[in-house]
């Protein structure tokens, strides 16, 4: 991603209708949502990336509507399933709806559950932001891209010992900083 923009101008952008910042969106956001998604509906991989291409080819269609004052990755996370889960239901037309509804936890708790969610989405982007730019890499390689620490070495040209104390040091600062010992889970 563009380091010299905030989410706050992308987004704006991406209103105002540059296609740019749509590219850099998808490309900075899909992994994030493909993982969660995945998780979301058990693995259903397949589903999840074609629900992916819809909401961002939808979002662009809506964007002149979008509200400009966002957290824009609690915003496009919380639209992602809400669209994942309608779509979800209608293609498990099938599947009776308490299963469904069990397995997402739908209850009248979802509006709670969400914000719960842009909370703990909102301390965690605080805190890797007081990460060192090598601990945030090292920590976004691995538990965004599923990297292993093999491929974390080779990526940075480093030793597995360097990217070891650098996770260590990065997962440390992140659990003093959200006061939360199993904070890992929101990956």
């Amino acid at each position: 991603m563009n380091v010299n923009r905030t989410d706050a101008e992308l987004w704006k952008s991406f209103c105002a209708g540059d296609e740019k910042s749509l590219v850099i969106l998808y490309e900075h956001y899909y992994n994030i949502f493909f993982v969660w998604g995945c998780k979301w509906l058990n693995g259903e991989a397949d589903f999840v990336k074609d629900q992916l291409q819809d909401f961002f080819i939808y979002i662009w269609e809506k964007r002149a509507k979008l509200s400009l004052d966002v957290n824009v990755k609690a915003y496009l996370l919380t639209s992602f399933r809400r669209q994942l889960v309608y779509q979800w239901k209608k293609y498990q037309k099938t599947q009776a709806t308490e299963e469904l509804v069990k397995s997402f936890d739908l209850y009248d708790s979802e509006l709670l559950d969400a914000e719960l969610i842009t909370a703990q989405f909102s301390k965690l982007e605080k805190a890797l932001l007081l990460l060192s730019p090598a601990q945030r890499e090292v920590v976004e390689l691995r538990f965004l891209e599923n990297k292993s620490m093999q491929e974390i070495a080779d990526h940075k040209n480093t030793s597995i010992r360097t990217v070891y104390n650098l996770l260590h040091r990065g997962i440390h600062k992140l659990r003093s900083e959200i006061n939360e010992k199993n904070f890992l889970w929101l990956w």
